[in-house]
């Protein structure tokens, strides 16, 4: 397992060791979304994500603060790392972007300001996975967290669009826009262009250090 990443990933195999699906012979993506979303907090995986997250703080500026992100996959399918963008304003931090996430995984990594002249983490970051149906769509979390938290909150927006859809660059300033009036959480599920079936949850916290939590997932599951 690579480093940011925590739980065993959940697969067909998982399941037909479970009483409810020994006897199935048709399991689908959906089948294992459903379980890898039950299964969030198994393992211990989330705390472990958590724990690393505040090894990885400890080695930061604690005066300008950063994003602790914390992804979790329950799609069905492993997703894949597509683009990140920053607006100038943030870079990752220890550790890089995980480049995969399996099926009821958390992936953990650490977003912060560029400098004390730019005391904001300002990022996104895109994956590459599946809706129900099997269509390649392309998932994206963003969020913005300045250092001062006194005149300024932080906010979060999520989207999930067709493959490659955030490879155009012209597409972000409108991201950025919709995430300044998006606040501390966010579904996916409320934009109309939102990919069929598909939910993308994002939620962040307030403190110095706030907690992003983003839930990939199928609707109905």
């Amino acid at each position: 397992m690579g480093d940011g990443l925590f739980g065993n990933p959940i697969t067909n195999a998982t399941l037909e060791g479970m009483p409810d699906y020994e006897d199935n012979r048709n399991i689908d993506r959906k089948d294992r979304a459903r379980v890898a979303l039950n299964m969030r907090s198994s393992e211990e995986k989330s705390v472990r994500a958590v724990q690393y997250l505040q090894t990885m703080k400890d080695q930061c500026d604690g005066e300008l603060g950063g994003t602790l992100c914390l992804l979790y996959n329950a799609t069905g399918d492993p997703i894949r790392y597509v683009t990140h963008y920053d607006w100038g304003n943030g870079h990752p931090g220890p550790t890089p972007y995980p480049m995969e996430i399996a099926n009821g995984q958390w992936a953990a990594f650490l977003h912060v300001p560029l400098s004390r002249d730019k005391p904001y983490a300002t990022g996104a970051i895109v994956y590459g996975g599946k809706d129900p149906r099997g269509v390649d769509c392309d998932w994206m979390v963003s969020w913005d967290n300045p250092t001062d938290k006194i005149n300024n909150t932080p906010k979060i927006y999520s989207e999930i669009r067709e493959k490659n859809h955030f490879l155009n660059p012209d597409y972000w300033p409108a991201v950025y826009n919709k995430m300044q009036v998006s606040g501390i959480c966010h579904d996916s599920v409320k934009d109309v262009d939102n990919q069929y079936g598909c939910s993308l949850s994002v939620s962040i916290g307030s403190n110095r250090f706030p907690i992003l939590v983003a839930v990939f997932t199928l609707q109905d599951v």
